[in-house]
């Protein structure tokens, strides 16, 4: 018995549909790990000035000028750039002048990506995190 040539001619169907779907499904995969990535790194972020805010909050004097860079070299030791760039150090401050309360901030930290997907932000991704602590060493004012 003879095969048709109609089975003969949808043999090259599947390969063909394979390369039209795969830079398609290929992109979504890419676009996934970038948005994993964005988390990631505000994650870090998140857990850096936390970490920069607890240090601040367990000194004895958190307004001096050499707390304050301490605050900075720990919130830049503790945030992990999963590749991307460290934290500027002009994009964090510390605001130690309403004691009690001791505010860690990193301002516009610009997250590359990898994918096309920054059209929809306007070009970058910016990322700002704030956490505030309660000094440990009121009776010291």
């Amino acid at each position: 018995m003879r095969r048709s040539r109609k089975f003969k001619s949808d043999l090259g169907t599947a390969m063909v549909e394979f390369a039209v779907v795969l830079p398609i499904f290929l992109f979504i995969i890419w676009c996934v790990v970038d948005f994993a990535r964005a988390f990631y790194t505000q994650n870090s972020l998140a857990t850096a000035v936390r970490e920069g805010a607890r240090f601040a909050a367990v000194t004895s004097a958190p307004a001096s000028a050499e707390t304050l860079s301490a605050v900075k070299t720990r919130v830049n030791q503790a945030f992990n750039a999963f590749g991307g760039a460290p934290i500027p150090s002009g994009s964090i401050t510390v605001d130690a002048s309403a004691l009690p309360e001791i505010t860690v901030q990193v301002t516009n930290y610009e997250w590359l990506t990898s994918t096309p997907i920054t059209i929809f932000a306007g070009g970058k991704v910016l990322m700002t995190k704030k956490a505030t602590f309660r000094w440990e060493r009121e009776d010291e004012l």
